[in-house]
């Protein structure tokens, strides 16, 4: 036997203290088996040799390097015995001559090592090298009967076929594997720095994660950086493909492997992963199952990706040398095989791996199916980059002649703020008629979600309309996934909002943040939180509004998605809240947030909302610089303007040319506004032009007709200052009993929304009108008293929350007092507050006790008194 193999190698002439790993052979040490098991070339032999150069072997060494004649019993245990002779430092020892029993030799072994004396630590490295299943019976036996001075450590390249389970179950071994010996990014570092080589931070990181810390591939790679004149360039390409990494792995591992174990590795490289039941659609193999065993126990060439198992996986420098030699040795098979794990991860429900590998098939038929079932989920769920890569491999003439292409390009684009994908959506559209009709139906729902998401930025909203109610009604089945469903309703609520019909909107955005919060999406709970609250705001449901739009802020600011439409939805509604409860302040902290979120104008419609609430804010300081700010926004938004938004956008101008002293031009607009079939009626501002004129009775007429049917088209804002509007005219006419009946009207509908601002924009008249109603007598004294006090410009300043309460109110109990004024049920409080019916109640006791209260009726006047419930907005 050659003397080498009995020599404990020396460490490598540039190595690294690994002091986590040395002390983790420590402790193994005290076990009768450690097991240090990895691939070829991840550091194993350096790193025993290391722990026992230093002298950390807890006794005598002896070391044996295995090799192919090695793989007989006799062979084994007479080298064995030789490598134990000077560390058992017997002269009778155990011996195995050519015709010695081995049978006889264990026992002998056994008794040499039950003799008193220090642990004896026995290496045997290249164990893989060995394979005789009688010689892996005789190590069992050892290992069951070993005497507390045996110290038996196994270095391999893969698992022996020993009941290593039950030696672990029994605490009798420790295991250093793969992941353990992988370098870190700072050994990393420390390795190229001994090796002189100068290496950036950035460059570092990526040698670390492109070799997976495999101690072979640093050294290959540290050899081919010296002398390098361009080390960046070197290490961000540097892969399986560099030769000096192929060429180790094909002498070292592809070469040992018999014929059909080379075709497996070959055939199982196409995917980045793979299970039992891949392997046999990949090879067609029905003894798949067995091979990958053989490999995972040989070799160390699979690695596990789970605990339990089921997946697996090549080191990825490994997969690179693979994957070059099944393009070289077998390059009819690779097109095939990339359709078969396409087709299987179809199956799996795992359209990533799908798409990849029908493109890698160039197979574009099944593409364009994998593509247009799944391309709105895997953008919804942040997969767009991906599709724009697989997109990219497709010839552009397949793509713009294939609909479902077609049709996912278009929605990527808009993903990436790309507008002008109409002529693409309309191609697809157009040749989608001979798709079959499984194929169809996802199609059709992708075009309306694709429809629906541009419309929001006013394209063709009608079309978009039309599309969406046609496949909702013909094609909206289970079999749609959630988070498609979600993204199609919440971009329909968007669409309708814009239209104008808010209610259907808020009704789409509210089921769309339901089944957002079923399929845990964010962003599409994010998204119709924020637009669903400025449809419950123009559906005078204002506490729904705030509620969502703070859910939708809290969403934004976790996940980083403040400069986005949504929040900018959200922050304009809560900027309109607080100018309705007289708060500008608050109102121009939340514009200003709009404003900072709409950066990219690509929210045409919603900059224009924008605009029309700070317009309001400065119109009273400079007036002329908010009718600039409004007519800019209008013509940006040019023919796009739905009708609801021009009527509001002619009522503020109106109003503002009024300021200006244009009182022509302010009637003119309105007038022509009125004219126009489908415009709501303009009637607020109207008589407010013609109260300003002098002309209190046609200031009546002209709200009449709006106040006498209860048409809501304006919303509760507009009727709570035409009814204020009714009482200063009357009051200029000398029927003081009318006006006050009148201010009355607003008071009732004013108070349970806290709306302050439609009654104090009026100024003066109403001032004197709350001051005689306050005498008279009046349901709603603590309304009216924060009217006279905001009109005496003392309003904001003095509004205290807590101030005369012994024990204040906690936030959560003033949430659950805002909700008092309502009609919602503690059920209804409790869906709003996201809590238990139990936990509203439980705060409803604290409040009537804090407010000395018995009942609902009372708190809501208690809170009035101590202006807890006016504005209501200014806090989250």
């Amino acid at each position: 036997m050659f003397a080498t193999k009995l020599v404990v190698p020396q460490p490598p002439p540039v190595t690294v203290r690994r002091p986590r790993l040395l002390d983790a052979l420590d402790g193994a040490a005290t076990h009768p088996f450690t097991l240090v098991s990895a691939p070829a070339g991840s550091g194993k032999t350096a790193l025993v040799a290391s722990w026992l150069s230093e002298g950390r072997a807890p006794g005598t060494v002896a070391w044996l390097s295995l090799g192919k004649e090695d793989d007989d019993r006799r062979g084994f245990w007479t080298a064995v015995v030789t490598a134990l002779k000077p560390a058992l430092a017997i002269a009778r020892g155990p011996a195995a001559p050519p015709r010695v029993r081995i049978d006889l030799l264990l026992p002998a072994l056994v008794e040499a090592l039950a003799e008193p004396g220090d642990p004896v630590v026995l290496v045997l490295d290249d164990f893989h090298e060995v394979e005789q299943l009688a010689v892996m019976d005789d190590l069992q036996t050892l290992l069951d009967y070993a005497p507390s001075r045996l110290r038996l450590v196994v270095l391999t390249r893969s698992d022996p076929p020993l009941r290593l389970q039950r030696l672990r179950v029994a605490g009798r071994m420790c295991e250093i594997r793969a992941q353990d010996l992988a370098f870190t990014l700072e050994e990393t570092r420390e390795l190229i720095a001994a090796l002189d080589l100068a290496v950036a931070d950035d460059d570092l990181d990526t040698l670390c994660k492109s070799t997976a810390g495999w101690a072979a591939g640093l050294r290959l790679a540290a050899l081919s950086l010296e002398g390098d004149p361009d080390p960046h360039a070197f290490i961000d390409g540097f892969a399986g493909t560099d030769h000096a990494v192929s060429d180790y792995l094909m002498s070292e591992v592809i070469s040992r492997q018999a014929p059909a174990a080379r075709t497996f590795l070959l055939r199982t490289s196409v995917p980045d992963r793979f299970t039992a039941d891949l392997v046999k659609a990949l090879t067609q193999q029905s003894d798949g199952d067995d091979l990958l065993s053989a490999l995972m126990h040989r070799d160390g060439l699979i690695t596990p990706l789970d605990g339990a198992g089921g997946w697996y996986s090549y080191h990825p420098m490994f997969l690179e040398v693979l994957r070059l030699e099944l393009a070289r040795a077998m390059p009819d098979e690779v097109a095939p095989l990339h359709r078969r794990a396409a087709l299987w991860f179809r199956t799996q429900d795992s359209p990533h791996e799908a798409i990849r590998h029908a493109v890698a098939a160039h197979d574009w038929d099944l593409s364009a199916e994998i593509i247009g079932e799944h391309w709105v989920h895997l953008v919804i769920r942040g997969e767009g980059p991906m599709l724009r890569d697989a997109l990219a491999a497709i010839p552009e003439d397949v793509t713009r002649a294939s609909p479902e292409l077609a049709l996912a390009l278009a929605g990527i684009q808009l993903d990436a703020g790309v507008m002008d994908v109409g002529e693409l959506i309309d191609g697809a559209i157009a040749a989608a008629d001979p798709l079959p009709e499984a194929r169809r139906r996802h199609f059709d729902i992708a075009a309306t979600s694709t429809q629906l998401y541009r419309a929001r930025f006013g394209r063709e909203l009608e079309d978009a309309l039309r599309a969406a109610r046609t496949v909702l009604s013909g094609h909206w089945d289970r079999a749609v996934s959630q988070d498609v469903r979600a993204l199609t309703l919440g971009s329909l609520g968007v669409a309708e909002f814009w239209t104008g019909d808010a209610s259907s909107a808020l009704q789409h955005l509210q089921e769309a943040a339901g089944l957002a919060r079923d399929c845990e999406n964010d962003y599409l709970l994010f998204g119709a939180q924020g637009w669903g609250s400025l449809a419950a705001l123009r559906t005078d449901q204002l506490e729904e509004a705030r509620v969502r739009a703070f859910g939708a802020l809290d969403i934004a600011e976790l996940r980083g998605w403040t400069k986005t439409a949504a929040a900018a939805a959200a922050c304009v509604t809560l900027g309109s809240l607080a100018l309705l409860a007289n708060d500008p302040a608050t109102a121009a902290q939340f514009a200003g947030r709009a404003k900072a979120a709409l950066s990219v104008p690509e929210e045409p419609l919603l900059a224009l909302s924008l605009a029309l609430l700070e317009a309001e804010l400065v119109a009273t300081r400079n007036p002329l610089v908010a009718l600039d700010m409004v007519r800019a926004a209008r013509g940006a938004a040019g023919d796009l303007l739905p009708t609801f938004l021009r009527v509001v956008a002619a009522l503020v101008e109106a109003d503002l040319l009024m300021t200006l002293g244009e009182s022509a031009q302010a009637r003119k607009l309105l007038v022509d506004l009125d004219a126009h079939e489908d415009a709501s009626d303009p009637a607020v501002g109207l008589a407010r032009i013609e109260l300003a004129s002098g002309a209190p009775e046609a200031a009546i007429r002209a709200v009449a007709d709006f106040l006498a049917d209860e048409r809501d088209a304006m919303g509760p804002t507009a009727r709570v200052d035409a009814w204020a509007l009714d009482a200063i005219a009357r009051d200029e006419l000398r029927d003081e009993d009318g006006a006050l009946r009148a201010l009355e009207r607003a008071l009732d509908l004013a108070e349970p929304r806290g709306l302050v601002w439609p009654l104090t924009r009026n100024g003066a008249p109403v001032r004197s009108l709350v001051r005689r109603h306050i005498r008279r007598g009046t349901s709603h004294r603590a309304l009216a008293g924060d009217v006279l006090a905001h009109l005496d410009g003392n309003g904001a300043s003095e509004r205290q929350s807590n101030g005369p309460l012994l024990e204040p109110l906690t936030e959560r109990e003033i949430a659950v007092l805002r909700f008092l004024p309502t009609m919602m049920s503690n059920t209804e409080i409790a869906s709003e507050m996201f809590v238990s019916v139990n936990t509203v109640k439980t705060h409803l006791k604290h409040v009537y006790r804090k407010l000395d209260v018995a009942d609902r009726r009372d708190a809501v006047r208690r809170g009035r008194e101590l202006r807890l419930l006016n504005p209501g907005i200014t806090e989250h």
